[in-house]
Order: C-alpha cells, then structure tokens, then sequence
C-alpha cells in the first residue's frame, strides 16, 4: 500500500502527523493501521528501521487527512496499550524533539544489552523503569509484562544501547529495594526456549566490530553518566 512509503518531513504536514512511541517490536505498520484507522483517515503511516537489524525503532509516524483527527487521536489514545506497553501518542514536531524520548531513537541499535527484572512492585510501570535505570546510560526500551487485564506480572525489560550500561545497571540494581521490593535483574533470554542469555561473548562482539566499522551511530557510544 502506497500508505505505507516514506514521507519526508518536507512533505510530512506535521500539524496533522502524529508521533507514536514505546511500540512493542511485534506490532507492523498492518497493525497500527488497523487500530488508528478506527479514528480517522491515514494518508500515510511509518515505521522507521533499524539499518542493521531491519526491524522498527520503537517508534512512528502518522500523517492524518485533517488537523481535526489528529486532535481527536491524540485525545482519546493516552493510556492505550498494546502487547501490554503503553503507547506515547503525541504531535509531531521536528525531527530532533521528537526523538529525544527514550524509546524513540532513531539511529540506536538494539545490540543485545537487554535485562530481564523480576518481583516488581505492581505499581512500577514504564516510566519508573525509564527514570531508574536510565541513571546507567542510553535507554532503547522499557515494558513491563502484563495479564490480559493489564495488571502487572511483576516483571518487565530493559534495553540499554551498550553493555557497558547494562553491565552497570546489574551491578548496582540486582538485589536492592524498588517501591518496598527486593528487584533481581539479570541478562533476559534470547528466546522462550531459554538456554542462552544476552549479553554473552557473541554479541559483545558484535557490537564492538559494529562500533569499529561506524555501523553504529556516534550517540550509541557508552557515556559517562551513565526474560530473566
């Protein structure tokens, strides 16, 4: 569908275009078309990839036909989730503002730096994760399993851009006290399979030759402030 090409921010009318961010990695365009359509006619919708891993970014755009629908979106999708994460819908601004969210970074790469945390407090949600971990460095994602009536399971993922991050955040977060509960964080699993987790030599590896060769933008490089 022509709906789906990618519109530059010439053409983009951003008064009309929504930015959606904190998308799980299983929706497609298919499925944000499918739920935003319901409230308003698309004249176009992206999914900006991942040039290594071909796979989206966390993020999108949405060019409504009207300045009308895209209030009306904006207004009634605050506390939508889908796959159990909570959907950041606002207006789209200009390029730079709106990738300063943390699950919205267009040129970071999911390396593999992904920790799993387990007993939650079932207040603690995305943005507490957000807010916690990004103490260690460059965040790509947080999401916290959820039942079908979206109460939390009292685990959830974080992503970091690089494992000198995510080593830390193991380092100094496994084992301490989040919201009256002992928190343990470790590597997550590759798969549902679990017989290996991230963060092995393998990857290491990859995203060293990966930083070598410039594949991986200068913003991904580690900063000094830095399922299960």
């Amino acid at each position: 569908m022509s709906i789906f090409k990618k519109v530059s921010e010439s053409e983009r009318n951003t008064k009309a275009t929504i930015f959606v961010g904190n998308i799980d990695p299983k929706v497609n365009e298919i499925m944000l078309y499918e739920l935003f359509i319901q409230f308003g006619k698309i004249k176009s919708l992206n999914l900006p990839k991942d040039r290594i891993s071909k796979t989206h970014q966390g993020f999108g755009f949405i060019e409504f036909k009207t300045e009308a629908d895209l209030k009306y979106v904006v207004q009634i999708m605050k506390g939508i989730r889908l796959y159990g994460k909570l959907l950041r819908v606002k207006q789209a601004e200009n390029k730079s503002n709106d990738t300063k969210s943390v699950s919205n970074k267009p040129r970071t790469v999911d390396i593999g730096a992904k920790l799993f945390i387990k007993n939650l407090n079932p207040l603690i949600d995305e943005k507490y994760l957000e807010d916690t971990f990004s103490t260690f460095g460059e965040i790509i994602s947080t999401s916290v399993d959820r039942e079908a009536n979206g109460e939390s399971k009292g685990q959830g993922f974080v992503v970091f851009n690089d494992f000198t991050s995510s080593d830390n955040a193991i380092k100094n977060i496994n084992g301490k006290i989040l919201m009256n509960s002992k928190v343990v964080v470790t590597y997550a699993y590759k798969d549902d399979k679990q017989k290996t987790k991230h963060g092995d030599k393998v990857e290491r590896l990859l995203a060293t030759n990966a930083k070598k060769h410039k594949m991986l933008d200068s913003s991904t490089q580690p900063t000094k402030k830095q399922k299960r």
